[in-house]
């Protein structure tokens, strides 16, 4: 599983007696930087990513709320997720993995389900809110009884690149963008107003765009910064893939855990 702790380790330079002292003891811990012992970095280790991927799809993760999105029709039982700004032409690509990834689920109305964490206070002027996880789950599912990777057929585990990201079914992204030729057309400029936070939605964490049938939409959402982001796989007990997760990794902690 991806770390944060041990990413940071390894490019300053820390032994690995250090490392595991950090991970033994569990908490926050003051290291020196080996190029000057005198300045000392707060650090703690690693969640556990798979048990907090569970929390969130439960509800119950620490420190954050639920945000829903709204639904996704899903009819062909191809869940597309991408990063709108590409999809719908008003990005180049920038990488060879930037494009779309469809997931083989089962067919009908997906719910897409956002994950907000938050840190600090208000009182102390150091609170923030950030999408740690974001799922589409099948509407009256058998509950979720495995998460595990997305992978390709080859067994590669799967991501998607982007600073926004959005769900959807097959072909609807395509299907905006033709109904909306142009990078300045009104749908795409007022869905980038809306995740980015601009022009009186400040707080707006998605924006949902229906095709102009109906009979399609996707639900976008802007977790930050431009990364590669993992995917998992919702199954129920019967093996039934019932939804998608994208993990951000944002670990929200406070300090004196």
């Amino acid at each position: 599983m991806w770390t944060m702790f041990r990413a940071l380790a390894a490019r300053i330079g820390w032994t690995a007696e250090q490392i595991e002292a950090v991970e033994r003891g569990g908490k926050a811990t003051l290291l020196p930087i080996p190029v000057n012992s005198d300045i000392q970095i707060r650090v703690r280790p690693d969640p556990d990513w798979a048990q907090r991927m569970r929390e969130a799809v439960d509800g119950v993760l620490a420190h954050t709320r639920q945000e829903r999105a709204g639904t996704i029709p899903v009819p062909q039982g191809e869940l597309v997720i991408a990063d709108p700004n590409l999809a719908l032409g008003l990005l180049t690509r920038r990488a060879i993995n930037s494009d779309s990834v469809t997931a083989h689920v089962t067919a009908g109305e997906y719910e897409v389900v956002l994950t907000v964490a938050y840190s600090g206070a208000e009182e102390t002027n150091d609170y923030e809110e950030r999408l740690s996880h974001a799922f589409a789950l099948l509407r009256d599912n058998k509950g979720v009884s495995t998460i595990e990777p997305l992978t390709d057929e080859n067994g590669v585990e799967l991501g998607v690149e982007g600073s926004t990201v959005a769900f959807s079914g097959a072909g609807v992204m395509a299907q905006i963008a033709a109904e909306q030729p142009g990078l300045n057309s009104w749908t795409v400029h007022r869905l980038l107003q809306v995740v980015l936070g601009e022009e009186g939605a400040p707080d707006a964490q998605s924006a949902r765009v229906p095709t102009k049938d109906g009979t399609g939409a996707l639900i976008a959402f802007h977790p930050g910064d431009w990364h590669d982001y993992p995917l998992f796989r919702l199954a129920d007990a019967e093996g039934a893939t019932v939804g998608v997760l994208v993990e951000f990794y944002v670990d929200n902690r406070p300090w004196d855990i």
